[in-house]
């Protein structure tokens, strides 16, 4: 063999000891390895129920800021802090049941602090100003 094909071999050693000490440094990347088997997840259905959820347990408190008693006087919705949990029939079933008055739609926010809220309109024009007063808001 010649100096240059000794040479050429060396160099093509070495390259494959640097990428291979290289490929060793650095971390795996892909999925990573469970140990476990996920529990197998129950099917939606439209009764479906994962818990049974106490009336009282859904709302917290009703919300008395500015905005909630324009909201009462302009467009008959009620605001109430809800568990972070709870679903928009959760809401609307717990007002129902509380107030003893017909809920027309029940939309919800979470705010910038974590909290749920849930802006209730209710079907009798000025229901929600008689329930405001009922509690005290107003």
């Amino acid at each position: 063999m010649t100096d240059d094909k000794k040479s050429g071999e060396i160099e093509a050693k070495a390259e494959k000891a640097v990428k291979k000490e290289v490929r060793e440094k650095r971390p795996k990347v892909g999925k990573a390895r469970k140990t476990e088997k996920p529990a197998k997840k129950e099917k939606m259905t439209k009764d479906f129920k994962p818990e049974a959820v106490d009336v009282f347990e859904s709302i917290h408190h009703v919300l008395m800021t500015e905005k909630a008693i324009q909201l009462i006087e302009s467009q008959n919705k009620l605001a109430f802090v809800v568990r972070r949990t709870a679903t928009k029939r959760d809401v609307k079933k717990a007002v129902e049941h509380l107030f003893k008055t017909p809920v027309v739609s029940v939309n919800t926010v979470i705010d910038q602090e974590g909290k749920k809220k849930a802006f209730v309109r209710f079907e009798k024009p000025g229901e929600a100003g008689e329930i405001a007063i009922r509690l005290g808001i107003i």
